[in-house]
Parts: structure tokens; C-alpha cells; sequence
């Protein structure tokens, strides 16, 4: 079965030369263009990445007119799919309560340059979702790096547990979407209550999932990080600012020179993500395009091998700046000395303010570069003492 949207088309990659082709375009965006040379399942001879996981997965690809793939993403049902790093979070557990039939877990999801914010992520995910539903999936994990939580947050996903590591892709979020959540996906208008509203015949959640729902619901307002501020808005984005500004008052801050209606924009369009002592929040090596705001806690900046750390950074300092401006990899490892708050801002996010607010997009990267010019003498006064 094919699911048409205008310029594409979405099925499940069935045969063995469709598969192939799903592989070969993962190849394409992790490697040649991600530079993830190092990935295990990465067959650089064929030019194709396949996992472990493949053989048991469902494989949707978004295809263009001409039938080349634009787009991929693999559901694992059951819960022996549920990567065993995951399987170890916190209150996961809860979860194995259902059947495995009721669990899933989705990954891979990409999309080829060009199309990227466009209509293939949005009818692969929905697509996904709503065979999942037709199959009795109750509830489906992920994990996103931190500049994707407000995109998988829009779409119905929360946060439950504590975040983790991956050796190649670095620190990662654990999501969860309560499929049949009617409250919560009517309430945040994700673009899946479009589909679940619709069908016919969908009885909700049984009671084994109900009485997740309930749990999920007292343990993880419907509302997200920032939106549990909503009634006093205003407010918090003047707090998070002054915090901000006030504290990196003897340093460069992304925020300077920013008017308040600025600041307030610049702040909206992040995420915030809260880290435990001792995360691992960048790795070096790693592909990642967010910079980060320390909002609240210690983080330590530090190269592998050495004893000594490069930085310890507070409210209001910045980290990962190198990345996001130039698209290398991480140059260095930063670790959450405190338990922590922070802001992040994705390169996806800059790219709206340069289509819709280009002034203020214009002085985010000169604050950026005056944070890189501070560092850099700061490393050249090192070296020379």
C-alpha cells in the first residue's frame, strides 16, 4: 500500500532491492554526509549502512516522483526491539507491564537535503503512526539529540526518564508518544491527532494502557518544559534573559546587544534540557550542530586524555559554538559537573530567524563569534604561559 503526498509517496520497503536502496541512502546522509565514518554497521565497500535491528523492522521509505528515496524510517515491534540501552532507563520497566504487542520503537528517521522541513518527515511519521495504531501500538520510543526535542515534542512525544550516550552520535533524549493519548495530542494540536481523530472505530487505550496514561500524566505534565510557564510567560522570558545576560555580564553572551522582544524570540526557539551530574553531554568526535546555554549548574569542558579541563562553565556561558558556525565535529568532551539546565539551540532554528528575523539572526552569529574570539585568546594565553 502507497500513501500518496503530492510530489511523494510513502510504503514499506518490501523487497530485498527497495531495502537495499534504504540502506544505500542511510550510507549517503550518515556517512558521506554526516562524516560518521566510524559507524559499526557502516559496510563501506557496498556503500550501505544496515543494522542489527533491520532484519526484524519494518522499513517505511518516502520516495520522489521519479522513485528515488528522500526519505526512511524503521519501526521495530515488540518489546525484544527496544535497544538494551534503553531497556536499562529509569521507569522504561513500567512499561513491560503490556504486551510486547503494544510496544515499539522507532529509528532512522531521515530525510535528503533539500527536503528537509518539508512534507516527507510529516508523512513518514504519519504514516508510521497510523499503522501502528491498526496493529495495537499503545506506546513507541525514540531517542533525538537535544536540537529535535521541540520537533518530537510537537508531535506528541515526552520525556520520562533520564537522557544517555551514544559511543557515535553522543547525548540523546528518550521519548515516549502515548499513541492513543486523546487529552494530550488534542491539547498540544500535534499533527497526529489529525489522523487519530479520524479513524474510525478507534476505541482508545485499554486499561493496562490507561493506567500508563495516568502514570505518564502525573509524572510528565501534558504540557512541555516551557510550557508549564504559559500563564506567566512574559514573566519567564524576562527571567530567562536577565539570567542569562546578568550572568555572563564579564564574558560574551549571545544575548548582547539583543532588545527584550529579541531575546525573548531567540530564548523561544530553543529547548530546555535538563542534564544529571555527570552526563556526558558532548562528546568529542561526535556529529552535532546545537550550540548550548548553561541556564542553571556547572559544566566542565575537557579534551580526552588530559586531566586538566579546558573550562568550567556557568550560567549564562556557552559551549558547542565551534560546531554549530562551521559543522565539524565536536573538538572536545563537556561533562555536567552539577546537575544542570540548559538551553538549546538548534542550527535549524537559527536558519528560521535568518528567513524570518535576518537582523536578529545577524547579531546571534556576531555574539557567536565574539565568544569564539574570547576563547581563542584565552587558549593563546594558556599556551604562551
Amino acid at each position: 500500500m502507497s500513501a500518496p503526498f503530492a510530489s511523494l509517496s510513502i510504503r514499506i520497503a518490501s523487497t530485498a532491492a527497495e531495502r537495499e536502496a534504504i540502506y544505500r541512502f542511510r550510507y549517503d546522509i550518515y556517512v558521506r554526509e554526516m562524516g560518521k565514518v566510524r559507524l559499526e554497521q557502516a559496510d563501506h565497500g557496498r556503500g550501505w549502512l544496515k543494522d542489527d535491528a533491520d532484519d526484524q523492522a519494518t522499513l517505511y521509505g518516502a520516495y520522489a516522483e521519479d522513485g528515488s528515496v528522500i526519505g526512511t524510517l524503521q519501526v521495530i515491534g515488540g518489546e525484544t526491539g527496544i535497544p538494551d540501552a534503553f531497556r536499562q532507563l529509569p521507569h522504561f520497566e513500567q512499561f513491560l507491564t503490556l504486551p510486547p504487542t503494544a510496544l515499539s520503537f522507532t529509528g532512522r528517521l531521515m530525510v535528503a537535503t533539500g527536503r528537509r522541513g518539508g512534507q516527507a518527515m510529516t508523512a513518514l511519521v504519519g504514516r508510521a503512526y497510523q499503522d501502528g495504531l491498526a496493529t495495537g501500538r499503545h506506546f513507541n520510543f525514540c531517542v533525538c539529540s537535544p536540537g529535535l526535542v521541540d520537533l518530537y515534542e510537537h508531535l506528541g512525544y515526552r520525556r520520562f526518564t533520564g537522557n544517555l550516550v551514544d559511543p557515535v552520535v553522543g547525548y540523546q533524549v528518550p521519548l515516549v508518544l502515548a499513541a492513543r493519548d486523546r487529552e494530550h495530542l488534542s491539547a498540544i494540536q500535534s499533527p497526529l491527532w489529525r489522523i487519530l481523530r479520524h479513524l474510525p472505530g478507534e476505541s482508545g487505550p485499554n486499561d493496562d494502557a490507561r493506567r500508563l496514561l495516568d502514570w505518564l500524566h502525573a509524572s510528565v505534565p501534558v504540557t512541555s518544559v516551557v510550557r508549564d510557564w504559559i500563564e506567566q510567560e512574559d514573566a519567564f522570558w524576562v527571567f530567562l534573559a536577565d539570567k542569562v545576560r546578568h550572568a555572563a555580564s564579564e564574558t560574551a553572551s549571545i544575548l548582547a546587544d539583543l532588545g527584550e522582544d529579541e531575546q525573548k524570540r531567540l530564548l523561544k526557539g530553543g529547548t530546555l534540557l535538563d542534564c544529571a551530574r555527570g552526563d556526558l553531554i558532548i562528546k568529542a568526535g561526535a556529529v552535532g550542530t546545537e550550540v548550548f546555554v548553561v541556564l542553571s549548574g556547572l559544566v566542565e569542558v575537557r579534551l580526552a586524555g588530559q586531566a586538566t579541563p579546558l573550562a568550567v562553565l556557568d550560567s549564562g556561558q556557552v559551549f558547542g559554538e565551534i560546531a554549530f558556525i562551521t559543522d565539524i565535529t565536536r573538538t572536545a568532551d563537556v561533562v555536567a559537573l552539577t546537575d544542570a539546565r540548559l538551553l538549546v539551540v538548534s542550527q535549524t532554528a537559527l536558519k528560521r530567524l535568518m528567513a524570518t528575523a535576518p537582523a536578529l539572526a545577524a547579531k546571534l552569529m556576531f555574539n557567536l563569534s565574539r565568544v569564539l574570539c574570547e576563547r581563542l585568546i584565552s587558549s593563546n594565553r594558556r599556551i604562551a604561559e
